[in-house]
């Protein structure tokens, strides 16, 4: 068997993966979203396709594997409707941006009719692979992915976390493989102590209550909103919700068991308001002082009319709770207080925080997730320090370490 690394070598996102024996399978195959517009990885066919969580810098570059090919497309039930989600609002978003885009709405279309649902622990055969599907941690639905085939073990984490949070629970692991394909979004740090991030949270939008301003919270989509939700679940009644943060929680209310207490979320949702237009927005801002709302960056969505309208007011508060990254607008404000898009740029008097609220594994727990799968290599990918990441594993684990390259092939 050979594993081609097509894509996330030594950069985060973009990530696929190609097993190649009697047949093919591909594990996951996400486009770079940032710098935009997003950058597809190279076009490969497969017989079959697993993907390992809902998210673009995962399954983004998915309907692109359609325009020669109909492979049979695999993951978790939720992931399936989460993954139509992204992908029509990145369409959206493509047209609206004037973005290329390689593939047309017929092969969005053939992806869905051959999308297919399994779910954690289930073995299933593709081929001569033989597949398990383990909780990764990461967000409901995503799954590090066991393949059994010509007598070797693969795992291949996708994102994963060994630490549980209010929505779901820590990672799942197997033992004793012998190719470990590993993410390294953090593999060069520590994340702080969680739950004084989520005191530090709480308090500043007390603050922001008690003074009646507001606090917009931009968030992800998928996993970040609703993590959110449940760590502000006192102030409920004061928080709106808009944009794809809100479609993604009611697709995740819908698959109950991807998330840890879906009647907690349940009593949460029947709270909060819930905005659909922009008469929704103008009666939160007057009436609800905690806005959480999509894009985590602020690339784009409602979150850019919540922040013009907060600009000028020192009371408010900007509070990011996701990875930002350097070339975001997103990270500008932070750095500098000045918000530059691509239509604008202004000045924000809020003050502006952020908190790591994040759903990865970091440095210490990257090791742990090593120990415990014992394998035999290990393949860095999904990290901006790849090689070092390597070499550390090398020298402190005594294991077998490296960071391909795009295109790198290697005999199992």
């Amino acid at each position: 068997m050979k594993i081609e690394f097509i894509g996330g070598c030594n950069v985060v996102g973009g990530n696929s993966v190609l097993l190649s024996s009697k047949t093919t399978l591909m594990l996951d195959y996400g486009v770079r979203i940032n710098p935009a517009p997003p950058v597809y990885p190279p076009l490969v066919k497969t017989d079959n396709m697993i993907l390992s969580h809902a998210h673009l810098d995962h399954c983004g570059g998915l309907p692109r594997l359609y325009v020669s090919a109909t492979p049979k497309c695999y993951m978790t039930s939720v992931s399936t409707d989460l993954v139509k989600l992204l992908l029509e609002d990145s369409m959206k978003i493509a047209d609206k941006e004037n973005y290329p885009v390689p593939f047309k709405q017929k092969h969005v279309r053939a992806l869905y009719d051959n999308m297919y649902a399994e779910e954690y622990y289930n073995e299933f055969r593709l081929g001569e692979y033989k597949c398990i599907l383990y909780d990764a941690g990461h967000i409901p639905g995503s799954a590090g992915i066991l393949v059994n085939a010509d007598k070797k073990k693969i795992f291949y984490t996708g994102d994963i976390n060994n630490k549980p949070t209010h929505l779901v629970n820590s990672c799942h692991l197997p033992k004793d493989i012998d190719i470990l394909i590993m993410e390294s979004t953090y593999s060069k740090r520590e994340h702080p102590l969680r739950l004084q991030e989520e005191k530090n949270l709480i308090a500043l939008v007390e603050e922001v209550v008690n003074k009646n301003s507001t606090a917009l919270l931009p968030v992800f989509a998928i996993g970040r909103s609703q993590e959110v939700l449940f760590i502000l679940e006192k102030f409920t009644s004061k928080i709106a919700i808009d944009g794809m943060a809100r479609k993604a929680t009611e697709i995740i209310f819908e698959h109950s068991s991807s998330i840890k207490d879906h009647v907690r979320l349940r009593k949460i949702l029947n709270r909060i308001f819930t905005i659909h237009d922009s008469k929704d927005r103008e009666f939160a801002l007057k009436n609800y002082p905690i806005i959480i709302s999509t894009a985590g960056m602020l690339f784009g969505g409602p979150a850019l009319y919540f922040l013009k309208k907060i600009r000028s007011d020192p009371e408010s508060k900007v509070l990011f709770t996701g990875y930002l990254i350097d070339d975001s607008p997103g990270k500008e404000l932070l750095d500098t207080g000045r918000f530059k898009g691509e239509q604008e740029s202004y000045n924000v008097k809020c003050e502006v925080r952020r908190f790591d609220l994040s759903s990865h594994a970091g440095h210490s727990g990257l090791l742990e997730i090593i120990k415990k799968t014992n394998p035999q290599k290990v393949a860095c990918i999904h990290g901006d320090d790849c090689e070092g990441f390597a070499k550390e594993i090398e020298s402190s684990l005594g294991i077998s370490a490296f960071a391909p390259k795009a295109g790198e092939k290697i005999k199992v």
